[in-house]
């Protein structure tokens, strides 16, 4: 019944706040937007396909209801669903994570969730501030099927070569890579990088790991990176097909 409810108060709502949010809407572009988070969460057995549904739903609901949310993809694979937001500012993820599709996550977080709310959610809230971006086009962004996220660790003293390389890495993309649609490089604290990118489709997705950016990071990783490709790189890339986007 609160899946439901959760589909029809996203209707509703949207005939309260569309011209609210048209009024509001920042210009989405890579100088606009500065802060990220991303969600892992582990659906409760035999609930995937609930799930998978109740973030469909969520997607309409940031639309209508978040202008200061700049995009929103929901994403899975065999293991898991997650969530990846992208925010103009600090302000807009508060406001995120005080709206409407935060309340309804953590009212069905019980019975979706592996954990609940607290374990299952809030402990796997990864919040990251942007490095660098592609010159990405939104309406484009919002078509792409497949996602990309990649997490790892700089080693002590190297925190200046790695943002240059992944500032590089978004120039990068822009001269070779037409079909990744959108690539964003991210920092949570002073030794935790994160990579996110969306793809047109799988092809665009493997193109980019044989490309010139997945290169250049396989050469500097020894030297930049804990762990190096092998180890530190490789076990952490995580691929996703996009069920939903905002």
């Amino acid at each position: 019944m609160k899946i439901k409810l959760f589909t029809i108060c996203a209707l509703t709502l949207g005939l309260i706040t569309s011209t609210y949010a048209s009024e509001t809407l920042m210009k989405i572009n890579a100088e606009t937007i500065h802060k990220a988070t991303y969600i892992n969460m582990i659906s409760m057995q035999n609930s995937k396909s609930t799930f998978e549904q109740f973030l469909k739903d969520g997607a309409q609901l940031v639309r209508q209801t978040e202008p200061n949310t700049a995009l929103w993809f929901a994403l899975k694979n065999d293991a898991s669903l997650s969530i990846f937001d992208i925010f103009f500012n600090e302000k807009g993820r508060e406001q995120h994570f005080a709206g409407q599709v935060a309340n309804a996550l953590k009212e069905n977080a019980s019975h979706l969730v592996k954990g609940g709310w607290e374990q299952g959610v809030l402990h796997n809230v990864s919040n990251y501030d942007l490095v660098s971006s592609n010159d990405f086009h939104k309406d484009k962004a919002l078509t792409a099927k497949e996602a990309s996220y990649i997490v790892f660790k700089v080693k002590p003293g190297k925190n200046h070569g790695l943002e240059i390389l992944l500032k590089e890495g978004s120039q990068l993309i822009n001269k070779t890579e037409p079909e990744t649609y959108f690539w964003v490089a991210l920092k949570t604290d002073k030794d935790t990088y994160a990579i996110f990118d969306a793809f047109h489709d799988k092809a665009a997705q493997k193109a980019h790991f044989s490309g010139k950016v997945a290169s250049a990071l396989q050469q500097n990783a020894e030297n930049l990176i804990v762990g190096g490709w092998e180890k530190g790189v490789l076990p952490n890339v995580h691929n996703f097909q996009i069920i939903a986007s905002s």
